[in-house]
């Protein structure tokens, strides 16, 4: 079974200013949030039209955080940015149900703040 990933946080790799991005990128970075799941990012750059690969730069364990590379591709550009993911556990045995409280939902976000990157 796939491991469970938290997110951690998100940064451009050295020599990469935040104005060289496209805007679905841009939209998609403030749309994240600590504690968002991999699944979660996938779907939603998967709606903002963004195809979206994970790879580890490192093997990391169980309770630990890794490194991990995310390019993201609209079809015309491709770019690439780095990730910190917190690796929670596998999901081994029985497929669980999850109830409404184990999924991560956004913070509440202040509409003053909406423009920043």
């Amino acid at each position: 079974m796939a491991d469970i990933y938290l997110l951690a946080g998100l940064t451009l790799p050295p020599g990469v200013a935040p104005e060289s991005l496209p805007g679905t990128v841009t939209r998609f970075m403030s749309d994240c949030w600590p504690g968002m799941s991999r699944t979660q990012m996938m779907a939603r750059a998967k709606r903002q039209g963004l195809r979206l690969s994970f790879r580890a730069t490192a093997r990391c364990l169980p309770g630990e955080t890794g490194a991990f590379e995310l390019r993201f591709n609209d079809g015309a550009v491709q770019c690439v940015m780095l990730a910190r993911l917190q690796r929670v556990g596998d999901r081994s045995g029985k497929r669980r149900q999850t109830s409404r409280t184990d999924v991560s939902r956004p913070p509440p976000r202040d509409p003053r703040q909406t423009r920043l990157f």
